[in-house]
């Protein structure tokens, strides 16, 4: 570990973010920021013996006057946050999946991003952005590196024979665009849509593992309450497991299909090199597309479900055969950078060289200058966010 750098960390929406940080906090060390006591729950009990430094904070105010306190020089964030104090980096908690967050304006207030793979990047250069980030390098997916190296830890689930499929669907969107509702109202999660049909096409004939993201927003009678209530009336409790955790990798290594829609999780899947299939979210208006600009350019990778009646016939026959193995690696080899289980070290040197052109700046002039970047690009890509809403629509959001 290198302690003598004074880096922070800063988690904002939920647990998933946590995994990034768990990898480079053995190289770098330093100090993790958040304001959810959910995510600092569940830091200090599942990693809690790595001996992290964290505080639970009541605002974005109080996180910043801590900076300044501990003097930190680079903040590190694994989503699209940023706060204005010290230099910026992005890493990314997924950064595979095809959803467009990743070509967002918002990724020119960073001062260095680092991209999993050629195909994230071919995605922020198609949108024009590229070339307008201060620093960025390819370094992989350090997520894959436990897997790779042999220390993933893995409870099983299923000790009956059977052969397990997951379900893994992205998180239900509160807030979903007026021009998709009539064709997809909970964006591009397929959770309500397919959750109790996989269930009920596949509990006699297979374990079944249904791994939610963990950004759920729980309500009483809500589709949560429902996938519970129909697995204890079909008596599937021992065939059919509902998973909550920060890291969905334990419970692929399990598995031996995968179903899910538009998710970081396809392309995290395509490393065990087995069958996946998806589940349309809006039958009526997703459809596969090669274009990386698409959110449905992983659906070239397997069977799409469209109707109840597909879904134990896409399982059975993918398990039997596995048509789609070589578009599905030829998809995985573009979207991740060396697979080989040094990505974290690729990761943590990136950042070191880069802390060390900063470490010896006066810290004021620090603070002063990075507040003033962030400031100027924040402001700006407001502005042209503006711009789009009024001109160019077919852009908002990017």
């Amino acid at each position: 570990m290198e302690n003598n750098l004074k880096i922070g960390y800063y988690l904002v929406t939920d647990i998933q973010h946590i995994p990034p940080i768990i990898r480079l906090y053995p190289y770098l060390g330093g100090i993790v920021f958040t304001r959810k006591k959910e995510i600092y729950d569940h830091l200090m009990q599942k990693y809690g013996n790595q001996n992290i430094q964290a505080y639970l904070c009541k605002n974005e105010a109080e996180i910043q006057r801590l900076i300044v306190r501990h003097r930190i020089r680079v903040m590190i964030y694994p989503s699209y946050h940023v706060l204005f104090r010290g230099k910026a980096i992005e890493i990314f908690h997924g950064g595979l999946s095809d959803k467009n967050y990743v070509e967002s304006l918002k990724i020119l207030v960073y001062d260095l991003v680092l991209f999993p793979g050629e195909k994230t990047k071919d995605k922020v250069a198609k949108s024009g952005y590229l070339k307008k980030i201060p620093q960025w390098k390819i370094v992989g997916y350090p997520k894959f590196d436990p897997l790779i190296n042999n220390t993933l830890k893995v409870t099983p689930l299923f000790n009956n024979g059977r052969k397990t499929v997951l379900y893994a669907p992205t998180w239900i969107s509160q807030h979903v665009h007026m021009k998709m509702i009539k064709f997809s109202p909970h964006g591009e999660s397929s959770l309500n849509l397919w959750a109790m049909e996989i269930i009920r096409a596949l509990h006699k004939n297979y374990n079944l593992i249904i791994k939610y993201h963990s950004r759920i927003f729980r309500k009483p009678g809500g589709i949560y309450e429902q996938i519970d209530n129909l697995i204890q009336e079909l008596g599937a409790e021992d065939v059919v497991k509902v998973c909550i955790d920060d890291n969905i990798l334990p419970f692929m290594y399990q598995a031996d299909l995968m179903i899910s829609d538009i998710s970081t999780a396809c392309y995290e899947w395509f490393h065990f090199d087995r069958p996946i299939v998806f589940a349309n979210p809006a039958p009526d208006y997703y459809q596969k597309s090669d274009d990386i600009g698409s959110n449905t350019f992983a659906w070239q990778a397997g069977d799409v479900i469209n109707r109840a009646e597909e879904i134990k016939d896409f399982v059975s026959r993918n398990l039997a055969h596995d048509p789609y193995k070589e578009k599905r690696n030829e998809i995985f080899n573009y979207t991740v950078y060396k697979p080989d289980g040094n990505a974290t070290q690729r990761q943590a040197q990136a950042i070191i060289e880069f802390y060390r052109r900063y470490e010896n700046v006066p810290y004021e002039w620090l603070l002063l200058t990075s507040y003033l970047f962030r400031r100027f690009r924040r402001n700006n890509t407001k502005l042209k966010n503006s711009y789009y809403r009024l001109f160019r629509k077919d852009k908002i959001g990017k």
